[in-house]
């Protein structure tokens, strides 16, 4: 997720969007519907070719809209896309990307290492 002041006034804007006692059909409530709608086009291409079964939002953009984000991609893309994924917000918020990329070769040096097999 890129970073600077346009990253964080996004994720600023999102989160008080989602957030509580807001008139849904107000500005923050059109903005929010209007995000969830692009997020789940795009997602639902990549879902018709991968078909996951679990795809996670993450990213402080992602991240800030919360729950109430997630819902509304979760039944946008069930109105686009014949597969079903589970939508979920990630827990890490720091390079998750990478995060994975290191759990990942760790797994792998163990398997390699600590292999009784031979």
């Amino acid at each position: 997720m890129p970073s600077g002041p346009y990253a964080e006034a996004a994720a600023a804007l999102l989160a008080r969007a989602a957030g509580p006692g807001l008139d849904g059909d107000g500005p923050h409530g059109r903005l929010l519907r209007e995000y969830a709608t692009r997020l789940a086009t795009g997602l639902a291409s990549l879902v018709s070719v991968l078909d996951p079964e679990l795809v996670v939002l993450g990213g402080t953009a992602l991240t800030s809209g919360g729950e109430t984000l997630r819902a509304l991609v979760q039944a946008e893309l069930e109105e686009l896309a014949a597969p079903r994924p589970r939508l979920v917000l990630g827990e890490v918020t720091d390079d998750p990307v990478l995060r994975g990329a290191l759990e990942s070769a760790l797994a792998a040096t163990r398997d390699e290492v600590f292999d009784t097999s031979r």
